[in-house]
């Protein structure tokens, strides 16, 4: 086959190298044994020198105390001195071990057994003379000559050391032989030593060269085999190291993290060295561990997915999707456990964002259609409270008439409010300069909060102007205002800034739309709030205040009312390190519309046109029809759009149509006026809702042509609206 590598087998090769490495092994066991019946010789005699070097050592201990004894008796006895009793007495209580010692040492020895009994006999001796006589002998000599008893103790001594000097000789003649044989077989063994190195070299030599000869053989595929292994390892490497996800190894029992690439780490904001030797469930959100360690810890042989909250190095919330396995391992043990992380936590922001989202919409809807009704009752109410102060016999009916008519609109305050939340409210939008709208502003807030807190302003240069109802923004400034107070209550201080900004199509939120905006932000020192409060604070009737200490309709007020202005509310908040509400408001054209005239209370103003009124609530009609009858005005009236269209089929010719804008039975307002100028083209029309003015669904632009009242309306409200829209 093209391209296969073939091997012959070299047998004169083999042989060649065979023979000088059996040689060498060989002559490498042959010298080993020889060596090894020397060095049992060597140890012997190198056990029995030491052996006479312990007798010699010995032997001298002996004599000395001996000599030590019988010095110091007879030195007490010329001198009396008790030192040297002390020192004879110490110097015979040592002799006995030491004769014990050397009795140990020479038993298997026969003659220098007997050698020692000997000398035992003569010590012995020796000491019960030296202990008879410990009396001084000053009293017993005077003409300087040697006493007979010490000069007897001095001949015990001699013949004592001569007894130790014979066994030392014969130790020294054992430890001579000793030494000769050691000399010897030292030479030997360094023979032999010779001979082994010589054949060991020879041996590694052969071994070498047939190392070298294999080497160079497999050398090619040796440095592709490391190649590979090397593009290999950079491979997985890269991926380990660029992986838009977060991989982390850990150890599968302890599942304690021996390595986190970089993704991972910038997921929790901080370093792979401070992430090793911690365990995987250590850095999860305290409430997730449970729910983490059960999952891996019940995987047989199968992935495990999970969605867990990891707590950042700045203390954040970090949500990732975790799906770990158990790697496979060449020895069959269990290997590492790999957990792949992915970053959700954007994710989640935008499913909590289009929960809450829908969660107020839904709210909204639900109090925009309350308020409608309500406004629709507050109306009723309001309009017959009027005529009954006009008919009012005396003060006191005439004062409780007010106590309703004020309370009434009270009520329709709140439902302001609440269809603020909704969005639905009415809004007179102008041309404002914030920088100039808001000093006035302020100046009443310093004095509405008190001296306990400061107000600082930062007012940015060149400020865009924006389009928003002026008394919205106000009362906007207001309500957070009195929020940062709240927050303040043993004083501080308050910053309210504006800036000009640029918003990408949901940046903050989903529903922001591009464009520019003027921000109004107010900030307070105050306690701030927890991220449970804060996810809840724009949502209606929610407080933290006490009971009666706030409706909590203020803050969803400003969120209605900025996202119906085309703006975007956004609080950030800390516990301990305040809070700060940011208004965005978008951008005013650089043409701005004229506004429309307001109405005035000055007066009543009448006519004698002709007015069909249309709505679907009966009660509502019958004052409407009072008051517009009381101006002097015609009206026929109709409880839905179809039979207001019969009554103008009918050829009665009218100069205005008010018509409420939500009706039943299938159309609206807005359809209502369209239809009816298809009759009547020259007719004025005048629409009214408890809402704001309501989205179009598809309507005609021309068919949302006419002026607007909002319910519930006054008598001198209606009767200006109703002249201007039949003058225009």
């Amino acid at each position: 086959m093209e391209g296969t590598i073939t091997a012959r087998f070299d047998i004169d090769g083999r042989i060649a190298w065979l023979i000088p490495v059996v040689f060498g092994i060989v002559l490498i066991i042959a010298n080993g044994l020889a060596a090894f019946t020397y060095l049992q010789q060597l140890h012997r005699a190198v056990a029995q020198a030491d052996h006479s070097l312990q007798v010699t050592l010995v032997l001298k201990e002996i004599e000395d105390l001996s000599e030590a004894c019988g010095w110091s008796q007879r030195n007490y006895l010329l001198s009396g001195d008790a030192q040297y009793l002390d020192s004879y007495r110490h110097a015979r209580m040592e002799l006995p071990a030491q004769l014990e010692r050397l009795n140990g040492l020479v038993a298997d020895d026969s003659s220098q057994s007997g050698l020692l009994k000997s000398l035992r006999t003569l010590i012995e001796r020796d000491m019960a003379e030296l202990g008879a006589n410990l009396a001084p002998l000053e009293a017993h000599f005077g003409d300087g000559r040697l006493p007979a008893e010490a000069a007897a103790g001095v001949a015990r001594t001699n013949a004592i050391t001569a007894a130790i000097d014979t066994m030392l000789a014969y130790e020294y003649d054992l430890l001579r032989d000793d030494l000769v044989t050691i000399e010897s077989h030292n030479a030997i063994a360094l023979g032999i030593g010779l001979v082994v190195r010589t054949g060991a070299i020879i041996l590694v030599l052969v071994i070498i060269v047939v190392m070298i000869r294999k080497a160079r053989r497999n050398e090619r595929l040796a440095a592709a085999q490391t190649e590979a292994l090397r593009d290999s390892e950079l491979r997985f490497r890269r991926v380990f190291e660029e992986s838009p996800l977060g991989i982390v190894l850990a150890e599968p029992d302890s599942q304690h993290i021996v390595q986190a690439n970089p993704a991972f780490c910038r997921m929790l904001g901080t370093s792979a060295e401070q992430i090793v030797g911690n365990t995987i469930v250590d850095l999860t959100h305290v409430d997730d561990r449970e729910m983490l360690r059960d999952a891996i810890g019940h995987r047989v042989h199968t992935d495990v997915d999970v969605e867990a909250r990891y707590v950042t190095q700045s203390g954040a919330i970090a949500w990732a999707r975790v799906r770990s396995t158990q790697l496979s391992s060449p020895t069959g043990r269990s290997g590492l456990l790999l957990a792949l992380t992915e970053d959700i936590t954007r994710e989640k922001r935008v499913e909590a964002e289009l929960r809450q989202a829908q969660k107020m919409e839904a709210i909204g809807q639900l109090t925009g259609g309350i308020a409608h009704d309500f406004n629709n009752l507050l109306g009723v109410i309001i309009g017959n409270v009027e005529f009954l102060i006009d008919k009012a016999r005396d003060n006191e009916q005439a004062a409780m008439a007010r106590e309703i008519l004020n309370s009434a609109l009270s009520g329709a305050d709140l439902t302001r409010r609440l269809l603020a939340f909704a969005r639905r409210q009415t809004l007179q939008p102008r041309r404002i300069d914030l920088n100039a709208y808001l000093p006035s502003h302020i100046a009443i807030l310093q004095r509405l909060l008190g001296e306990s807190i400061s107000i600082s302003t930062t007012l940015a240069a060149d400020l865009w102007p924006i389009r928003a109802d002026p008394s919205q923004v106000g009362d906007a400034l207001l309500n957070l205002a009195i929020n940062a107070r709240d927050a303040i209550p043993h004083g501080g201080s308050i910053s309210i800034e504006t800036a000009n900004t640029h918003l990408a199509a949901g940046e903050q939120d989903s529903e922001v739309t591009q464009g520019d905006y003027v921000v109004l932000s107010v900030t307070d020192s105050g306690t701030g709030m927890s991220p449970e409060v804060l996810e809840r604070a724009a949502e209606p009737f929610f407080s933290t205040k006490g009971p009666g200490a706030g409706s909590g309709l203020g803050l969803s007020m400003i969120f209605g009312f900025a996202r119906q202005s085309g703006g975007h509310l956004r609080i950030d908040s800390e516990l301990g390190h305040g809070t700060t509400v940011r208004l965005y408001l978008p951008r005013a054209p650089a043409a701005e519309p004229r506004a429309p005239a307001e109405a005035t209370d000055a007066g009543l103003p009448q006519g004698s046109e002709s007015i069909l009124l249309v709505d679907d609530n009966a009660e509502m009609r019958t004052v409407a029809r009072r008051h517009l009858m009381s101006l002097g005005y015609q009206v026929s009236e109709a409880g839905s759009g179809p039979a207001a269209l019969e009554i103008l089929a009918a050829g009665n010719g009218f100069d205005l149509l008010l018509t409420d804008v939500a009706m039943p039975d299938g159309m609206t307002g807005y359809q209502l006026a369209a239809a009816a100028r298809q009759i009547r083209p020259a007719l004025k029309v005048l629409f009214t809702t408890g809402y704001s003015w309501p989205a179009p669904g598809n309507e005609p632009e021309e068919a949302m042509s006419g002026a607007m009242i909002h319910k519930p309306y006054r008598r001198q409200e209606l009767a200006a609206t109703v002249r201007a829209a039949l003058e225009v």
